[in-house]
């Protein structure tokens, strides 16, 4: 099975593998009670920076993302846990949207995790998402270093004659750690890269789906091949990663493991 991080959980759900207790909520026969399917839901955080430029200014439509800034965040013991990703959107507004200039800033390594759930048991209903971002203050605490970053750049004298305003966040929003805190809250995104939710782990974890072979517990002959193995999404886009977990899938397969 390879429906994604979002489709595989809810399939084995819509199956009867997963939490017994919510599969007995919408009258779904329980084939396998695994309590992790549709857990430890792993993304990463993202907020936007706008701002607007000052009329005249070059706007390279072939180069909106040819630069990101990648770093370790204040007191982090993971490298790489936080990327500022500069694009240009004026090349691609349309009527009415905001034609504000972005640097996205994202928390590439989140300290916390959400849960995907049924909502219904037709396969046709989306399954509800809470992704509980940024509850945990350390979160929050490295996506304000990352935003005043980028407000510290904006302002740097080198991009005076570039740099109209910035229109997001305000000068209120960064008076104090709460204000900005609460900015926070109100602005946080999916950067879609969505994972963990049929999480591979030994048999000690409860939460674990599938076991190191991708091979989903209790069931036989299926195995889960796509993002929502992970036990935690990667400091990177995931496209990558999942395409060489699909290519050990296909060893482990043509291996008879």
């Amino acid at each position: 099975m390879c429906a994604g991080a979002v489709g595989s959980p809810q399939l084995l759900m819509l199956s009867g593998v997963g939490p017994a207790e919510q599969l007995a909520e919408f009258g779904i026969p329980v084939v396998v009670d695994y309590p992790g399917v549709g857990q430890n839901m792993r993304d990463h955080p993202n907020v936007t920076v706008r701002f607007s430029v000052t009329e005249g200014t070059y706007d390279d439509p072939h180069g909106m993302r040819a630069l990101r800034i990648r770093f370790t965040a204040t007191g982090s013991d993971t490298p790489n846990d936080m990327v500022l990703s500069p694009a240009s959107m004026n090349t691609v507004i349309e009527e009415g949207e905001d034609p504000s200039h972005t640097i996205n800033c994202r928390l590439y390594l989140v300290a916390g995790k959400g849960e995907l759930r049924l909502t219904s048991a037709g396969p046709k209903a989306h399954p509800s998402m809470n992704y509980r971002y940024l509850e945990n203050p350390w979160g929050r605490e490295r996506l304000r270093e990352a935003v005043r970053k980028c407000v510290d750049l904006l302002e740097d004298p080198a991009y005076s004659e570039i740099i109209e305003e910035r229109t997001a966040p305000l000068d209120s929003d960064l008076v104090s750690d709460q204000a900005l805190d609460d900015w926070l809250l109100r602005n946080v995104s999916s950067s879609f890269h969505i994972a963990g939710t049929c999480k591979m782990g030994p048999d000690s974890d409860s939460e674990a789906v599938v076991d190191k072979h991708l091979k989903v517990r209790g069931v036989e002959g299926l195995r889960v091949v796509d993002a929502s193995v992970m036990p935690d999404v990667v400091r990177a886009n995931a496209n990558v990663t999942t395409m060489m977990i699909a290519e050990r899938a296909a060893d482990f397969i043509r291996s008879g493991e």
